[in-house]
């Protein structure tokens, strides 16, 4: 469907093939990737700016491949501090540390850049793409059928009418979206309030490292920022503050001090202090007929390892190919399984992993208590694997006839595998085409290996490292966002044999490639 855009009387009329419903990193991050694949999209939000507060902070090195894909990491790294590892600092004067040196990827690192930066970058870039991003429009209900969905909005100028093929709903915690589908979003919210401040550090910190300094009652981080100042966020008390609740400055330091770091943790200058509540909730369902959720509609996290934003750019970078896959023909209609129920299998199984890998409150506490060497070795195995798990880099997800949501070990670089599911270390997607990756001097031709794959399939050799993954020579399909969708074990010359698929259904049937 070409955009278009009818008066009609008072109402204002916009036709699409997907409407995105909130104009944040993953609203956002999911227009640029449809408009990268041509997908004709409207994103629309109902504040008529980006709001300039820091909200989340870290981009993890998944997200920096999805970035130089769309042409963006140097401009995005210009605006934040590289950071290199994550240290964990107690009263007591022992530190643990999560290094990310050595992960698979061209980046292994992570960027401290505020929320409001990450946005103007892709917002500029989804405009500069085609992309139509509508401000201070707000989504009231929709309705949807075997044909599309029709969304009503309210804007200054009036209401406005937006006919789509698909509606995602983009629009964070309080999803007006998710409330209008009926979908429940259970969790927890913890029992004490996160203080905040943002400011001049009164001693010079270390910009390569984020760090957690954890006292006998409480814990804060401390995030290097751009422009010299640093963010001093968590939970310092055990404290819940009302919502309507002032924390002035002195306050805020006159806690902070408790914790026994002294200058440390102290501002020179404050440009801002206040305080928050951290949820850990994961929405019923992902998927109603043709609206799907992503981002904080349908996920919620506490903030250790600076999961949230991450997890919404993986969710775009899911989403955004299954619909390119179903506006290309293969639509299996509003009720019937399909790409989509695949979307929300795989991101609800890792919406709930993100959670588990989050909930640092235990780990806090076994830190803060450490005095054995058998304890700080303990604690050493438990930090083991958070950096793969929080670089996003080792998703695999679950296997067809699981839900995925049960407990999972943290990914770990010595022992990951390319199976169905997996994502694959080193490998640069093409957005459009499946790529199946040959063993070192494997046949150049996709069609010496396998019949059955989609039509049009790339073909590229395995690096070292790649094969290495495998536990014998195969060869590895991938779909269009970087994850295997089979391995052929089967050498030319032989009858080729799959891998199970990692979906409940043939994902390469009807793909236009």
């Amino acid at each position: 469907m070409m955009h278009r855009e009818t008066n009609h009387g008072s109402v204002t009329h916009t036709g699409t093939d997907v409407l995105i419903i909130g104009a944040g990193p993953t609203g956002l991050m999911l227009g640029c990737e449809l408009r990268r694949r041509g997908v004709d999209c409207v994103v629309v939000d109902r504040e008529s700016r980006i709001d300039r507060r820091t909200r989340a902070v870290m981009v993890h090195a998944a997200a920096l491949e999805q970035f130089e894909a769309l042409g963006l990491r140097a401009e995005l790294e210009a605006r934040g501090v590289p950071q290199q590892r994550i240290s964990f600092h107690t009263y007591r004067g022992a530190t643990h540390t999560i290094g990310f040196a050595g992960l698979d990827t061209a980046y292994p690192y992570y960027l401290n850049v505020p929320q409001p930066e990450a946005e103007a970058v892709l917002a500029a870039a989804y405009r500069d793409m085609g992309g139509r991003l509508i401000r201070g429009l707000r989504y009231e209900r929709h309705t949807q059928d075997d044909g599309g969905v029709r969304a009503e909005l309210t804007g200054e100028a009036g209401p406005h009418l937006v006919t789509a093929r698909y509606l995602v709903g983009a629009d964070g915690a309080g999803s007006t979206v998710r409330e209008r589908l009926g979908v429940e979003f259970p969790g927890v919210t913890y029992p004490m309030s996160y203080l905040l401040a943002e400011g001049t550090p009164a001693v010079p910190v270390d910009r390569d490292e984020s760090a957690m300094y954890i006292g006998p009652a409480g814990a804060v981080s401390l995030l290097p920022l751009p422009d010299g100042l640093v963010r001093i966020a968590g939970p310092v008390s055990a404290a819940q503050l009302d919502r309507d609740t002032t924390v002035t400055v002195a306050e805020f330091q006159s806690t902070v001090d408790r914790l026994g770091f002294g200058s440390t943790l102290r501002l020179a200058e404050a440009r801002r202090v206040a305080h928050y509540q951290v949820h850990e909730r994961l929405a019923d369902r992902f998927r109603t007929g043709r609206a799907v959720l992503a981002g904080d509609a349908a996920h919620l996290n506490s903030p250790a390892g600076g999961q949230a934003m991450n997890t919404g750019f993986g969710d775009a970078a899911a989403l955004a190919w299954r619909l390119g896959h179903l506006l290309d023909g293969a639509d299996p209609g509003p009720a019937g399984p399909g790409p989509l129920d695949d979307y929300a299998r795989e991101r609800r199984a890792v919406a709930a992993d993100v959670a588990r890998t989050t909930g640092v409150l235990g780990l806090l506490d076994a830190i803060r208590d450490a005095v054995t060497p058998a304890a700080h070795q303990a604690v050493e195995d438990a930090l083991s694997g958070l950096a793969e798990a929080w670089s996003q880099l080792y998703v695999t997800y679950p296997a067809a006839d699981s839900d995925g949501v049960g407990p999972q070990e943290p990914p770990h670089r010595d022992t990951y595998r390319l199976r169905p599911g997996a994502r694959v270390p080193g490998h640069t997607p093409d957005p459009h085409h499946f790529t199946l990756l040959l063993p070192p001097g494997g046949e150049p031709s996709a069609a010496a290996w396998a019949t059955g794959i989609p039509a049009g399939t790339l073909s590229a050799g395995q690096t070292p490292r790649q094969a290495a993954l495998l536990p014998v020579p195969a060869a590895v399909l991938v779909r269009p966002d970087g994850h295997v969708a089979a391995v052929i074990t089967q050498p030319p010359g032989e009858h080729a044999e799959h891998t199970k698929q990692a979906h409940h259904h043939d994902v390469t049937k009807g793909v236009a490639v």
